[in-house]
């Protein structure tokens, strides 16, 4: 929602975005797109902040952007933000993941289609939204209480750059291989292919390679629990037995604790402990 409402507060653009625990891409059709990303941080900031009973910035000061231009590059530049869930192995497929654009696009064409219940007024959708929420009558919830994003980002323009449906679903389920970075330089041999390297430019080699072997779709565990269903036990089971707000209101000693009920009765790996504890020194 927030996304939504900076959009249209700065008047960008949004082609596709994939929402993960650690980060977020997007593509933005911009000259500057810095004005966008500082409003969404500071809505966000400020919504975590009140959420879990913290203060501070959130998150490192600045952010990474890479300008993309020509259609090659741009459509694989794309396509590694709808894959994003797979790469991260999230999803047996980019399609398996909820937040993320690639579930709004040729849905009609797909068989994807369907009847929802849809929250068209404006007096109901601001009842989900911050007070003095400025935004549009075209802006569509849905039934959870949140914006679509077929209601606030460019998706007819995303599906015109993917060409046809059948296109699209090649693109989501080609592997990383030479012949995509040939193509795009056959396009133009002076700009660099994009790659996932590009897009996941701030993660080390090591873990990019891991996300390449996420492409085959041998490394998706259907019985492994995703970063919300850890925070979930976290704030509605441990949290309470010591009587706080949040994460952040926990002390070492009490983190700890947690975390070996984590460990051991839940079976989470110690990564994903230090990551839903916020605290990178348990080990």
């Amino acid at each position: 929602n927030l996304m939504a409402l900076a959009a249209y507060k700065t008047n960008e653009e949004l082609l596709a975005d994939a929402l993960m625990s650690t980060h977020y891409h997007l593509a933005v059709m911009s000259h500057d797109p810095a004005p966008f990303i500082s409003s969404l941080r500071h809505s966000y900031g400020r919504y975590f902040n009140y959420k879990y009973n913290r203060t501070g910035r959130l998150g490192p000061k600045g952010f990474f952007q890479t300008r993309i231009d020509g259609m090659k590059h741009r459509n694989a530049a794309l396509s590694y933000i709808l894959r994003n869930g797979l790469h991260h192995a999230q999803s047996p497929t980019p399609f398996g993941y909820r937040h993320c654009t690639i579930n709004s696009v040729f849905n009609k064409e797909m068989g994807r289609s369907k009847e929802r219940h849809l929250i068209t007024s404006r007096s109901e959708i601001a009842t989900y939204l911050p007070r003095h929420a400025v935004f549009p009558d075209h802006y569509v919830m849905n039934e959870d209480g949140v914006f679509l994003r077929e209601s606030f980002m460019e998706i007819p323009q995303l599906e015109l750059l993917f060409v046809t449906p059948r296109g699209f679903l090649y693109q989501m389920n080609r592997l990383s291989d030479e012949v995509w970075q040939k193509e795009q330089l056959e396009e133009n041999p002076n700009e660099p292919p994009v790659t996932l390297n590009t897009i996941e430019r701030p993660f080390d080699k090591k873990s990019v390679l891991s996300m390449l072997e996420c492409e085959k779709g041998f490394k998706y565990d259907a019985s492994k629990m995703n970063d919300v269903a850890v925070c979930n036990i976290i704030d509605n089971q441990l949290i309470r037995r010591y009587k706080k707000a949040s994460v952040y209101a926990l002390d070492e000693t009490q983190k700890n604790k947690i975390a070996q009920v984590l460990k051991n009765d839940f079976r989470i790996p110690q990564y994903q402990i230090n990551r839903c504890l916020v605290c990178g020194h348990l080990g």
